[in-house]
């Protein structure tokens, strides 16, 4: 009776996730094609003097902050003119063969793509951003509005629940853990150049070598970085063993050519670290 009753319940799971899986994902949406995907990621590279790039997008530590420019760019410019009411802006896009066939184009060519894109590809992993605020942000403080809000869902639509793989290029080396779906707010801020990404849900990663692996396998609950043009990022990671759990902080600073060292300066620790004043709509799938 026990083997039944577990049987059910984890049939009735994953049904639940299959529901929801195909409501996250379902359109109509507007689809952000390779062409524009490869004039975003030159423009985001280039540096204000020199032919040299901003920075490497090739290094795994520097890859959220490559997507993070890459979707302000397309926010900014593609979607800017957009002057339909709210309810007409359709969620953007971008598919998993478009992203790597347009980062292989302006960072690979005849090179090796990086651990973090190939695998990506190889999950068939794509992503939706809704930049429609009034379904992100239900109140906020005065101060404390960002210019740009959006929902973000990951996926793919192959059986497997979570995939995993070790990227022993990245510094540390990481062994980094997808869920089938994983689910964020994306904030930013123009006064500071904050961006955050909050209520992240499907991201668990661990450290093989460094400082890093005294956390083990955690859950990515919060990411925030503050990028100097040209130059590092500082980030704020909050980590949780287990979801239900608060987790703990660590700043970090992510040179240009992607490697991650202990600590930020004090200036951009006040920064990463002040309070956030948001209330968010509850994340409804579609």
């Amino acid at each position: 009776m026990k083997i039944k009753l577990i049987s059910f319940v984890v049939l009735s799971l994953l049904s639940v996730q299959s529901l929801l899986v195909a409501q996250q994902t379902k359109g109509p949406f507007r689809k952000v094609g390779q062409e524009i995907l490869e004039r975003a990621m030159e423009m985001v590279l280039k540096k204000d003097t020199g032919p040299e790039q901003a920075y490497d997008p090739k290094a795994t530590p520097n890859g959220v902050r490559y997507q993070i420019d890459v979707l302000v760019y397309l926010l900014e410019n593609e979607v800017g003119q957009d002057l339909g009411s709210p309810e007409e802006k359709l969620p953007l896009l971008i598919g998993y063969e478009e992203w790597y066939r347009a980062f292989k184009s302006v960072n690979c060519q005849d090179k090796d793509v990086p651990e973090y894109v190939e695998r990506a590809y190889e999950f068939k992993q794509n992503m939706v951003i809704d930049y429609n605020r009034n379904r992100v942000i239900k109140e906020t403080d005065d101060t404390d509005i960002p210019y740009l809000a959006a929902n973000i869902t990951l996926f793919w639509e192959s059986p497997e629940e979570s995939l995993s793989y070790a990227d022993l290029e990245s510094k540390p080396p990481l062994k980094v853990i997808y869920e089938r779906v994983m689910t964020y707010r994306f904030l930013k801020y123009k006064e500071d150049n904050l961006v955050v990404y909050d209520q992240i849900k499907g991201l668990k990663g661990k450290a093989l070598k460094g400082f890093l692996r005294i956390f083990g396998a955690v859950h990515m609950t919060q990411y925030r970085t503050l990028a100097v043009k040209d130059g590092p990022q500082y980030v704020l990671v909050e980590v949780a063993k287990f979801r239900w759990l608060f987790g703990s902080k660590k700043d970090l600073t992510i040179t240009p050519d992607g490697v991650t060292l202990e600590g930020v300066p004090e200036k951009e620790k006040q920064r990463l670290h002040r309070k956030i004043k948001i209330q968010y709509e509850p994340l409804e799938p579609g």
